[in-house]
């Protein structure tokens, strides 16, 4: 029983990193793809609603991950020494394949993981309550860090560009402060997600529990942003417009500040348990067994919906499309992913960046 429920909660996992990657493949399709196109309302909807969050879920399954990998160290009887030494290994890895993506892609997310996972031997083994004032620490940092470094230095809001990023100072601002995602405050998350990996996610109340909180936390900071945002709209502040307000109380990522990283956190939590329920509830579903495939190769996927997907994209100069088109190609790339990857497994256990991030650590 012990191991069917634990083979039931991997899978919940791998569908939720499945969904992630869906997630954030129909965003970049439809960024780039409609990039000189007048945006329709439902997209406009879309990726407000989708923004940042399949990230998130993306960074806290990544510390469930490091969770799980601490136990079953443990379980080996490997020395703290040997399993420190494969996540730093780890991170140097995806610290480098980051910035080999960062030339192609500026919304690069390895190079977070990389410096995340090298830092992560100094949290793993940290009580829950210490671990949980480390995600506040995090949090804590970004925002000294608004209010002491002006935030918007180096970027032009109207093409979303970073000036100045192969520089030193661009490199290590993007990096750990202003880019699209930073250390500051993502790796929170990713610790957020080693505490979470802690819960006992072989029972199926713990996915409920996720989906009750997930739920509750995603919708009280829903109301907290809409109910401040509706008082600077009803009562204008001279020292404040109302684009600094959302900036401040707004549920966008950029910058991700505490509401945004409280409704992300609640987003993630909820697909995450729901994720598991699914797999529970419908074991044999061939759909969900689909999407699973994709999680399971989602270093894979990251990187090849970024090179493959969008460098074909771009090569096509298929920027100036409706947004129905871009959806629609967007949902194709990731129907061919799901075929592809479902053959691939049926053949070798793993996928090719996996297989080389297992090899270096």
């Amino acid at each position: 029983m012990n191991a069917q429920a634990t083979a039931t909660r991997l899978e919940g996992f791998d569908l939720a990193r499945g969904f992630a990657i869906f997630g954030m493949t129909l965003v970049h399709f439809i960024l780039v793809m409609t990039q000189h196109t007048p945006p329709a309302e439902w997209s406009t909807h879309l990726l407000a609603v989708l923004d940042g969050r399949p990230a998130a879920m993306f960074v806290m399954l990544a510390g469930m991950g490091v969770t799980l990998m601490v136990s079953k160290a443990a379980a080996a009887g490997d020395a703290p020494g040997t399993l420190d030494r494969r996540l730093r290994r780890r991170g140097i890895f995806l610290l480098l394949c980051g910035f080999l993506n960062l030339a192609i892609w500026p919304g690069d997310i390895l190079r977070v993981y990389g410096v995340s996972l090298f830092l992560a031997p100094w949290f793993v083994r940290q009580r829950s309550s210490r671990l949980l004032l480390c995600v506040a620490g995090f949090v804590m940092v970004f925002i000294v860090l608004l209010c002491t470094i002006d935030y918007e230095t180096y970027w032009d809001w109207s093409t979303m560009t970073y000036h100045h990023l192969w520089t030193v100072k661009g490199l290590l601002r993007s990096l750990f402060y202003d880019g699209f995602r930073s250390v500051f405050p993502w790796t929170g998350l990713l610790l957020l997600g080693v505490w979470l990996g802690r819960w006992d996610w072989r029972e199926r109340s713990t996915a409920w529990c996720a989906v009750k909180w997930g739920l509750l936390v995603m919708t009280g900071s829903w109301i907290v942003s809409h109910v401040i945002l509706d008082w600077f709209s009803e009562n204008p502040q001279p020292d404040l417009s109302q684009e600094d307000a959302v900036a401040l109380f707004g549920l966008i990522s950029m910058p991700p500040l505490p509401l945004f990283l409280l409704n992300a956190g609640g987003f993630a939590l909820l697909a995450i348990g729901s994720c598991c329920l699914a797999v529970a509830r419908w074991p044999g579903s061939r759909l969900l067994k689909a999407v699973s495939s994709v999680g399971r190769l989602a270093f894979t996927w990251y990187v090849g919906h970024i090179v493959l997907g969008l460098g074909a994209v771009d090569a096509l100069g298929l920027t100036s499309v409706s947004p129905v088109l871009a959806l629609a190609t967007g949902v194709g790339f990731l129907l061919l992913a799901s075929l592809s990857s479902v053959w691939l497994l049926r053949r070798f256990r793993t996928g090719p960046l996996e297989w080389m991030l297992r090899r270096v650590g």
